[in-house]
């Protein structure tokens, strides 16, 4: 037995067909397009090549120097560093610099709580008697860029 095909049938194929080649170059296209992207850090103001430069990623106000993003250690060298982290979806971010000299991993203070490291935020952004909020920190990020952070020791 011979089954005739209809010129509906075969018109129905192939718009299936394009519909699929439709989707399948979305999702391709799609991806491209929302690739993450590259932040990169430029430290300046490092007094000496002692230990290390911590530097924080934090990508909300809730979580703003309490739980990192994400985080990148460099050896402390005289003058400048530079961190990158690759891969970050858009956002807003702050960001922490700290100037680890005893690489404790932490940001060693005196008796009244008065930082004896080298510390830093993005934006360069100071707070009063402790660090900035995440408002004066923040950094909006759509597209790959640099930013600078010179780094402050009392």
């Amino acid at each position: 037995m011979k089954f005739r095909t209809t010129n509906f049938e075969i018109l129905s194929q192939e718009r299936k067909t394009i519909l699929a080649l439709i989707f399948v170059s979305w999702i391709s296209l799609s991806g491209l397009f929302a690739q993450n992207k590259t932040l990169t850090v430029q430290i300046s103001n490092i007094k000496d090549d002692v230990g290390q430069i911590a530097v924080a990623l934090y990508n909300s106000e809730k979580e703003f120097m309490k739980t990192r993003f994400q985080g990148k250690i460099t050896k402390a060298i005289k003058g400048e560093a530079e961190v990158t982290f690759d891969n970050l979806p858009a956002g807003s971010y702050g960001l922490s610099v700290m100037h680890d000299s005893n690489e404790n991993g932490k940001l060693d203070s005196n008796f009244f709580g008065v930082p004896k490291e080298g510390f830093g935020f993005s934006n360069d952004a100071i707070g009063s008697l402790g660090p900035p909020g995440f408002e004066k920190a923040r950094v909006d990020f759509s597209s790959s860029k640099t930013i600078s952070i010179a780094l402050k020791y009392l």
